[in-house]
């Protein structure tokens, strides 16, 4: 049974879907999703074959349909995991007891727990408990199948109970003093139902005590006259006693007064948008934690101000005797950090304290403030913080407090610390909050120009803001003209800038926190055009050790001008880039910045000829074309497995590297590169990038007129082009890298190219042409001493044979290319050629010896540092096949699996056609394994 061993989970609060160790698994028939719904909505009970025939068909089902029934039964249980059971009871199924592994159950319990905590007085606790059964919705319940006739009462009463739960919810932040926040969305809820006389009474009461009276007896006579013409009916005495107290503004509206205390926190942001799990994450931690501080740190302009305030107020309502917020300027351009006697000083008179009664001192000061909070419910918000340093003095020792701090360092040296790390927003609610602050009555909705502003401003809130800000103020300005400005790199920090705010100059107070050698690392790291650096290149670009660019590269860490992408290795925002480069602009010499890329870029080169000297040493003359590289000792490799973590650490840089290279120009480097970079990336699987990769280095060779290069990368692009299935590009190109090998009388290059357009042509079944080519290829290295040659061809023309189904020649060219594979050392040969033995076999109809082949295969991959290849990949499918030939499906589906894992690994299938493999008994074979197999 799939997933043996882990957890499933069901859905139904939206559309019905199951996963299985945290996996999801695809379940397309909608006759399977009903009987799912069905046996979810009664769980534990019996649902009879004739029950569910009727929901499926209605009262005219099919001859057939209880063996359908059966059938989409056994496909359920396909995909459900084994530590959930349908069973088959009494002429019906049963869903086993799945308690907290259904969302409704979950939300149920969660509703129940916020109805208790009302219950005792709670109103914080029964948000949480609310907020969160809330968070599990993402629809109507039972989505699209809700109109189901055997679904729609339970569909009705899960809607019923979340309605009921969101006003509990509101209910309580209504006694939280969270009225301001909430006005919108209970209008919101309002207008979508608007009979529910409840929510119309949390609206109007809203609304008085943010001051607003008028629109609260508005919303009342609005509701009134809607009774009054759609159903003839009047408000309850409870909406017209209400509507009465407000006119009277009657004190017993008001909340309850707390003890006297300072109310100092900032207005919370109206247009807040996200974040809604962090904020309740964090406001948890402040109500349960006593006085540990929580910090809050990210770069500038990511929103740790707001999100500090959103949690504040969130909270507000659990410290009655005072919330205290001060603005220690730790990070505020041209205004000096506070010390912390100045900020003692500042806490001290918001709790009383006036002239002389305020200790100079800070120890005594503190002191004083610790005194003063001990045994209050008080909550203090330090924003904009320095360092720990800054405000150790300011923290209190009683654990009825909270103390929520924001910084741009993690603060790791702050004894008790629960830190929270805020990065950029992500797309969909940068995107929303573009929308929030841009979109007028008059503005049309354009989804893409939204999510392209969004990206441009880096997902950053306070470049959003001031993009939104500056088109506010600009009536000729639209949306689109907004997108095209930013759109300008070279303009585009100067266009974020509005007034007092510049996201340049956020930037700027931690640019100059840095020393000299650390501001030159952070501008000439901005210079290479790659997603994220490692040490080494790093090392290179400034020309230093790895241990200086190492402890310069942490310390942009932590002034949060750079980010951690992996161990080792670091990136850049966006706009933080723009700045630096900027900055490398005004004070790096043109000379100096071209000398830097320079030497990342031969530092790429030593780089991938050491790879490719592991990968593949018969392929060492690669190494020689091209300009002499800087030999850096350190630059080393124990075996394949390190050239294919390199690898798969670099693989999204590479292309990009190419092509700064171009710009430069430096043409026979980028060819050198392309080239040097082949089999590394070849033998892991990296074909996407690659295919990148050779046909940059193919134009600049072309551009050089020089023909082995010519002959090289077009050759490369060949090669790539032909397992990508794009047979027509490969061979033309593998046909020009054949001339320019015959110009320069290169007969080992000669074959190489005949060998790789005769598995052209055998792919397209063109197998006299194929075994032609092969032949000719096996002539021209007859003799030469190339026996690494003669095992691929020989390895090829088996393969041709065996799709030919001419079985007895395949074994015969398959063995002999493995008897020479075995002469000369070349295991990953040795692989390839018992893999494709292997499949011969199975086609023949002896499926044990294919499977024993396979794993010999297997074993050959692994020996030769091979593990999570394409050939690795290849040969987890064709044992696969091999064991559901002999009958063992679920060892057949595991090998599957493990193949798929290697293809998503190598980017060369996406995560749908990986969920698609694992969820199907007998999955499709990928085009490139069948292209490989």
């Amino acid at each position: 049974m799939a997933g043996a061993g882990r957890t499933t989970q069901f859905t139904i609060l939206g559309d019905v879907g199951l996963s299985v160790g945290g996996q999801p698994i695809a379940v397309r028939s909608v006759r399977i999703r009903l009987i799912l719904a069905l046996l979810l909505a009664h769980p534990g009970n019996v649902l009879s074959i004739d029950q569910l025939s009727d929901a499926l068909w209605g009262p005219l089902p099919p001859k057939s349909s209880r063996e359908n029934v059966r059938f989409y039964v056994h496909r359920l249980r396909a995909m459900v995991g084994g530590d959930v059971r349908i069973a088959h009871e009494a002429g019906g199924y049963r869903l086993g007891i799945v308690d907290d592994r259904l969302d409704a159950k979950v939300f149920e319990d969660l509703s129940a727990q916020g109805q208790r905590a009302m219950t005792r007085n709670d109103p914080a606790a029964a948000s949480r408990f609310f907020a969160e059964g809330l968070r599990l919705w993402r629809g109507r319940a039972f989505g699209e199948l809700a109109e189901v006739p055997a679904l729609l009462e339970e569909a009705q009463r899960l809607d019923e109970r979340r309605l009921a739960t969101l006003t509990g919810r509101i209910e309580a932040e209504l006694m939280l003093g969270q009225q301001e926040q909430l006005i919108p969305e209970i209008g919101k809820l309002v207008a979508d139902h608007p009979f529910r006389e409840g929510n119309r009474a949390q609206l109007m009461l809203a609304l008085y005590r943010a001051g607003r009276q008028t629109e609260a007896l508005r919303v009342y006579d609005e509701g009134r006259q809607l009774l009054s013409e759609e159903l003839g009916l009047s408000p309850s005495p409870g909406l017209r006693q209400l509507q009465e107290s407000i006119l009277a503004q009657d004190p017993s509206l008001d909340l309850l007064a707390s003890s006297p205390g300072p109310r100092e926190l900032p207005a919370d942001i109206t247009t807040f948008t996200g974040r809604s799990d962090l904020v309740e994450r964090i406001a948890s931690d402040l109500v349960s934690m006593g006085p540990r501080p929580v910090v809050i740190s990210g770069s500038g302009g990511v929103g740790k101000s707001a999100l500090a305030v959103r949690v504040a107020w969130r909270v507000a309502g659990r410290f009655p005797d005072g919330q205290l917020y001060l603005d220690l300027h730790g990070a505020t351009p041209d205004v000096s950090p506070l010390s912390p006697a100045d900020s003692l000083g500042r806490l001290l008179r918001s709790l009383g304290l006036v002239g002389a009664d305020v200790p100079v001192g800070t120890d005594e000061a503190s002191c004083r403030f610790r005194s003063l909070t001990s045994g209050r419910r008080m909550l203090i918000v330090l924003d904009n913080v320095l360092d720990s340093a800054q405000i150790r003095p300011l923290l209190p020792s009683s654990p009825t407090c909270g103390v929520l701090v924001t910084s741009r360092r993690e603060l790791v040296s702050l004894e008790g610390r629960i830190g929270y790390q805020l990065g950029v927003l992500p797309e969909a609610d940068a995107r929303s909050l573009v929308a929030r602050l841009v979109l007028g009555p008059d503005m049309p909705d354009d989804d893409a120009t939204l999510t392209e502003v969004a990206r441009l401003c880096g997902g950053l809130p306070l470049a959003i803001s001031i993009a939104a800000a500056r088109l506010a103020t600009r009536p000729a300005w639209t949306l689109e003209s907004l997108a095209a400005r930013l759109r300008n790199e070279r303009n585009r920090l100067p266009e974020l800038e509005d007034g007092d705010r510049a996201v340049r100059a956020s930037f700027m107070v931690s640019y100059n926190g840095l020393n000299s050698a650390e501001a030159r690392m952070f501008r000439l790291v901005s210079l290479l055009e790659v997603s994220h650096v490692g040490i080494a290149v790093a090392a290179a670009l400034a020309e230093v050790t790895e241990q200086e660019a190492e402890d310069f590269l942490d310390h942009l860490v932590e002034s949060r001008l750079m980010e951690i992408a992996a161990p080792g290795r670091y990136r850049m925002h966006d706009l933080i880039r723009l700045f630096a480069q900027e900055l490398a602009l005004a004070h790096d010499p043109p000379e100096e910045r071209v000398h830097a890329v320079c030497r990342a870029l031969h530092h790429y080169l030593a780089t991938a000829r050491r790879a490719s000297a592991v990968v593949l040493p018969v392929a060492i003359w690669r190494t020689t074309l091209g300009p002499k590289a800087g030999d850096r000792a350190d630059i080393g490799f124990s075996g394949r497995e390190d050239v294919y973590a390199w690898v798969d650490a670099e693989a999204a840089n590479l292309p990009a590297v190419l092509r700064q290279a171009t710009t430069l120009p430096a043409e026979e480097m980028v060819a050198a590169l392309s080239a040097a970079l082949f089999f590394p990336l070849y033998e892991r699987g990296r074909w996407r990038e690659l295919e990148q990769l050779a046909r940059l280095g193919a134009g600049a060779a072309d551009r050089l007129g020089d023909s082995l290069m010519c002959a090289v990368t077009h050759s490369d692009l060949g090669y790539v082009q032909a397992d990508m299935g794009e047979p027509m590009g490969a061979i033309r190109h593998l046909e020009l890298a054949l001339a320019h090998y015959r110009e320069l009388n290169n007969r080992r290059g000669q074959a190489a190219q005949l060998d790789r357009i005769g598995v052209v042509y055998s792919r397209l079944g063109q197998f006299d042409k194929a075994i032609s080519r092969f032949d000719e290829s096996v002539e021209l290295e007859n003799g030469s001493g190339n026996r690494f040659g003669e095992a691929i061809t020989m390895t090829n023309l088996g393969l041709t044979y065996r799709r030919a189904d001419r079985f007895e020649e395949a074994v015969r060219a398959l063995e002999k290319s493995l008897a020479i594979t075995y002469e000369i050392g070349d295991r990953v040969g040795t692989a390839i050629a018992l893999g494709h033995l292997a499949e011969v076999n199975r086609l023949s109809g002896a499926e044990k010896r294919a499977a024993d082949l396979f794993r010999e295969a297997l074993d050959a991959d692994a020996a030769a540092g091979n593990r999570g290849s394409l050939t690795e990949a290849v040969h987890w499918w064709g044992l696969g096949l091999a064991l559901h030939d002999l009958g063992r499906g679920g060892e057949a589906r595991e090998c599957w699996q493990r193949s798929a894992e290697v293809l998503q690994a190598l980017n060369l299938i996406g995560a749908r056609e990986l969920a698609d493999i694992k969820a199907s008994s007998v999955p499709t074979m990928p085009s490139l394994i069948q292209r490989n197999m």
